[in-house]
């Protein structure tokens, strides 16, 4: 899934900041990246989403805040795009920051390098936890409701301020990730993260991965780990361990079961990889949720 350059504010070049409300069936963005700051709180949706090279699963009631051309995608779960299911919505409120706009407002450089020095942390995805989400979510909705713009201009500072003041986060993109997609790529990664993140339950074979992008197996595997920074085993594998994480602190499935239901062959493989991408065992990681 190649990330598309997207211009956000283009045109506007007095605006240092903009609004989208997005309230639709399902998200329907590629996988993209631009100059601005994403503040972005999904209120109702849930399924997977790509920040860098953080995968994981999100769910109703998370705030991200993406930095500038950090490559990004909110991907939803299968049954929004089916018939069977017709009542599923996505709904979202994200704040985009022109950070050099931003800067450029405020007139002593010694007085702004703690937002200098966010706007920097932010380039690896930032999630943010209870504490912030509680203060953020009201002033987001505040910014949508107002009618005048210094009253939104203000949220908006007040917004960057607690950001900056906040330590509750956690950074999702890896320390030396770094953004290697060029704009001439065409569709070949957004179609394959697609399909991962669609298919990761069922076997997915790298041949066939290499087939839908029109390459044979070697070039594919170079192509995939010069954009990714990680080969496409360990790729469908974080998928699949994402997903496992999200039912161990949601279902009362049993740990061998949800081997399968994520899409892992043996039990054994399943708890190889799980505590290669965590740290500890599927047992370990649902005693620390229970503990938490």
């Amino acid at each position: 899934m190649k990330p598309i350059f997207a211009k956000i504010l283009d045109g506007k070049i007095n605006d240092v900041y903009g609004i989208k409300v997005v309230d639709a069936p399902y998200f329907s963005t590629d996988f993209h990246f631009h100059e601005e700051c994403q503040l972005t709180y999904k209120i109702e949706s849930e399924g997977r989403r790509m920040i860098g090279d953080s995968i994981e699963d999100f769910n109703n009631e998370e705030i991200i805040f993406v930095g500038s051309n950090l490559p990004h995608v909110w991907h939803n779960s299968q049954q929004y795009f089916s018939d069977s299911t017709p009542n599923t919505h996505a709904y979202s409120i994200s704040l985009f920051l022109h950070p050099e706009k931003i800067l450029d407002i405020f007139h002593e450089p010694e007085n702004i390098q703690k937002l200098r020095n966010f706007f920097q942390l932010a380039k690896r995805g930032m999630k943010f936890n209870l504490s912030t989400r509680k203060e953020i979510k009201p002033l987001l909705l505040k910014i949508t409701q107002a009618t005048e713009e210094i009253t939104r201009l203000i949220v908006v500072l007040e917004i960057l301020n607690l950001l900056c003041q906040n330590k509750d986060y956690v950074l999702l993109a890896s320390p030396g990730y770094t953004n290697n997609y060029q704009l001439k790529d065409n569709d070949r990664m957004d179609k394959i993260l697609k399909y991962v993140f669609d298919n990761f339950n069922k076997e997915i074979l790298l041949v066939d991965a290499a087939e839908m992008t029109n390459m044979n197996k070697q070039a594919f595997c170079r192509y995939f780990k010069n954009r990714t920074q990680k080969t496409f085993v360990t790729f469908v594998n974080e998928v699949r361990i994402g997903h496992a994480c999200k039912l161990i602190a949601e279902s009362d499935h049993q740990i061998s079961e949800m081997a399968y239901i994520c899409g892992f062959n043996s039990l054994s493989n399943f708890n190889k990889f799980f505590k290669l991408a965590k740290g500890v065992t599927p047992k370990e990681y649902k005693k620390m949720l229970i503990a938490d």
